[in-house]
């Protein structure tokens, strides 16, 4: 939309003797009156350029933001010398201005003819100002597919590795395998992967630099396609494999058990390694009340840019619901992890979210509390997890179509679009996607 400027006149040049019967007709500057009702109005940056001897546009660099009010408004422009005349040609009148006008900027297009005090020079400018006709704060949601596969009672895990969606879906009898590039059109790659267990916890696996890792009767799976799987058999060792965890600091993590006492640990290459150098945790002895499954992880960075992980929420050893948060950090001196439970209404103990990080905020959606009950289908943090809210409603909003649910999901690609996809409920699997994002953050 295009708009035009009004002014209240300030003389650039102060030497009187220059000022009488000048030719001169240039604008030195432009902006607007403050106005506390209407902030947008003065954060824009205004440019002023002359073409030729008789013509100018003045602009705005960048779109005033949304919802700037046009209507009532009062534009400060400042002259090399101040001129004779100026009229403001408006679509339905014209206006002679007096320096102090306030107007209706609303319609458009607008033209300033400026007359020199000599009464013989004039100079045309074109006045275009543009408003952001999309709110940049607000999320926009989109289902892309409701069925990926025929819905049944299954487990879901999908991945976005080298541009493309990959949807591994477990039935109880076997594992299939679903790919995309856009999230509306899926392929079915494989209707069963003989490679991997059955059933699987596909929800357990973890992708770790390109390279695919799930735990299971004490074997180590691992593939770079997730259809051709590798197996390491771990049953003479010492000590037993839990579970995945996590990415971390360009590692996969795991969670093992040595006599009877849990630990962390990491893969490199074919071997897993105990994280014993935690100062907080003597040994590296992982307290009973860790999760061991059905908990959110995220490897983030935080307001200093130090790569962070966070674990939250899941079951522990004895299947008791957590609502802990474990935070993960590496530093000179080897890894740090600290406990920060969190007990607030917003956030229960819980099982099944999913975390991302988006827009300098994290975001958590689903998953179900201690009760078996549904939780709020989405929760923002904006001080790295220790506090959550539910965003508002009128920004943030997923489609009526959208139905609660856990183990969901959620991935942001290359483009910064969110994904959900998957999960289920107490009664159903879902095998739909739906994708947002927010407007502002592709501009």
């Amino acid at each position: 939309m295009v708009f035009a400027v009004v002014m209240a006149s300030c003389n650039k040049n102060t030497d009187p003797s220059q000022e009488e019967m000048s030719s001169e007709t240039r604008v030195y500057e432009f902006t607007f009156q403050a106005d506390t009702a209407n902030p947008g109005l003065t954060e824009a940056i205004y440019k002023v350029e002359h073409i030729g001897d008789s013509s100018g546009v003045i602009y705005n660099v960048d779109s005033l933001r949304f919802g700037t009010r046009l209507d009532s408004v009062v534009p400060i422009i400042t002259y090399i010398a101040n001129p004779g005349v100026v009229n403001y040609i408006l679509p339905d009148t014209t206006i002679v201005a007096t320096g102090t006008d306030t107007m209706d900027l609303s319609r458009g297009p607008i033209i300033m003819r400026i007359t020199a005090t000599d009464m013989k020079t004039e100079r045309w400018y074109d006045i275009n100002l543009t408003v952001h006709q999309v709110d940049p704060d607000l999320y926009v949601w989109k289902r892309l597919t409701e069925h990926i596969f025929t819905p049944q009672y299954c487990e879901t895990k999908a991945f976005y590795k080298e541009n493309k969606l990959y949807l591994l879906v477990n039935n109880g009898l076997y594992t299939q395998l679903y790919q995309s590039t856009n999230g509306s059109q899926w392929e079915q790659i494989a209707n069963q992967i003989p490679t991997l267990p059955t059933p699987c916890d596909v929800r357990d696996i973890v992708l770790n630099n390109n390279t695919l890792y799930y735990i299971a009767n004490n074997h180590l799976y691992h593939s770079n396609d997730a259809l051709n799987w590798d197996k390491i058999d771990f049953s003479e060792t010492s000590y037993t494999l839990i579970n995945m965890l996590m990415s971390y600091h360009n590692k996969a993590w795991c969670i093992i058990q040595d006599q009877e006492q849990l630990l962390l640990a990491t893969i490199e290459g074919e071997t897993i390694v105990p994280v014993t150098n935690i100062p907080e945790m003597p040994n590296g002895i992982l307290p009973t009340h860790f999760p061991i499954s059905d908990f959110a992880t995220l490897e983030f960075k935080s307001s200093s840019e130090r790569p962070r992980a966070m674990i939250v929420g899941g079951r522990s050893m004895n299947g008791e619901v957590v609502n802990s948060r474990w935070n993960i950090e590496y530093s000179t001196e080897g890894y740090r992890i600290k406990d920060f439970t969190i007990s607030q209404p917003s956030f229960e103990s819980l099982t099944g979210a999913s975390i991302i990080q988006y827009n300098n905020h994290l975001v958590m959606f689903g998953g179900i509390n201690n009760d078996l009950a549904m939780r709020s289908d989405m929760l923002y943090s904006d001080d790295e997890g220790m506090n959550w809210y539910v965003p508002d409603t009128a920004k943030n909003q997923l489609p009526d179509t959208y139905q609660s649910r856990e183990k969901q999901t959620v991935i942001v690609d290359k483009d910064n679009n969110i994904y959900i996809i998957g999960g289920q409920s107490q009664t159903q699997t879902f095998g739909d996607v739906y994708r947002g994002f927010l407007n502002s953050i592709n501009w």
